[in-house]
Formats: structure tokens, C-alpha cells, sequence
């Protein structure tokens, strides 16, 4: 399913805003739709089967929190993320998502089908603990250098997750 729109000029929220010093957030908990599509059952599976678009915390980033750049996690955090760096021609350091139950690292990070959100917010901005229920989460900053270069906990993190345009990277 695809759905096609237009906003008007200079409203859009985009890959490409994220600045040096502007925080990273994600909302939710990640890794979940990962388990469930590696066979879990339970909460797990409903995730992947049953994603929930988070369209009213999308206009509240850009309406409430002026939020700089935004991409749902649909091919990977880790993917997702380089591809908004790129974007915005900046590095990130980022911790450890906040995991689903049961999720490994590795789904947290590269897993995708999420739906949840990764977003920017200029240094400073009050960002609420949770948005109707959902946890958002700050898990790094964006930094000048190498654009598209992730660094986790300090080292560098290889980029994975799923490629439309290639196969499984």
C-alpha cells in the first residue's frame, strides 16, 4: 500500500534538516516487530502483523516541538538513521534504543517494520517523556563528520537492515 500527498511548500517535515548539536529521539519501543516476525508470539507477533502509524505524534513534532527532521523506522533504525544523516549531511552518537520485551540488541537496532518514529529536535527543546502514552526517548545527538557515520556507545555501529532498492544490507 502507498499513499500519496502534497503539503504546502515549506511545511513538510524531511530527512534532510537535522544540524550538528540537534538531538536525536526515538518514540516507542524498538526491536519488537523483529521478534515477532522471527516466530515469538504474543504482544511480538501482533506488532509485526499489526503496525501502528504514529500520525498524530508526526504533526505534533512539526507543529508543537519544531522538530528539525523526522523518518518513520520502517527498514532498521540503524539503516533509517544514516539515511537521515545523509540527508542532512551530519554524523550521529546514539545509545542503546529503548528495547521491546524479549528484543535483542541486534533487532533494536536493525530490525525494522516498526512505525515508530526517529526525529531531531534543536538542542534544548522540551521534549515530554511520553506523547498519549508513547515513550520518547533521546538517544544521541548529531555531530559534525563523516555523513552518514553512526558511532554507538563511542564505536562505530555497521549499518543493517532492509534495502527495497538492493536486498538485505
Amino acid at each position: 500500500v502507498i499513499i500519496c500527498g502534497a503539503v504546502p511548500r515549506g511545511t513538510a517535515l524531511l530527512r534532510s534538516g537535522a544540524c550538528a548539536g540537534h538531538e536525536i529521539y526515538v518514540s516507542g519501543l524498538l526491536g519488537g516487530s523483529a521478534l515477532g516476525l522471527s516466530g515469538s508470539k504474543g504482544k511480538a507477533r501482533k506488532r509485526h502483523l499489526n503496525p501502528e502509524p504514529r500520525l498524530a505524534l508526526g504533526q505534533f513534532l512539526r507543529e508543537k516541538l519544531r522538530a528539525t527532521a523526522a523518518i518513520d523506522i520502517s527498514d532498521g533504525l540503524s539503516l533509517d538513521l544514516e539515511r537521515v544523516c545523509l540527508a542532512s549531511g551530519v554524523a550521529a552518537d546514539i545509545t542503546m534504543p529503548p528495547r521491546f520485551p524479549g528484543a535483542t540488541p541486534e533487532q533494536a537496532l536493525h530490525g525494522g517494520e516498526e512505525y515508530e518514529l526517529l526525529f531531531f529536535v534543536r538542542a534544548g527543546t522540551s521534549v515530554p517523556a511520553r506523547f498519549e502514552g508513547l515513550p520518547l526517548t533521546r538517544i544521541g545527538v548529531a555531530v559534525s563528520g563523516v555523513p552518514g557515520e553512526i558511532r554507538l556507545d563511542g564505536k562505530s555501529l555497521a549499518v543493517r537492515g532492509f534495502d527495497h532498492f538492493t536486498s538485505v544490507k
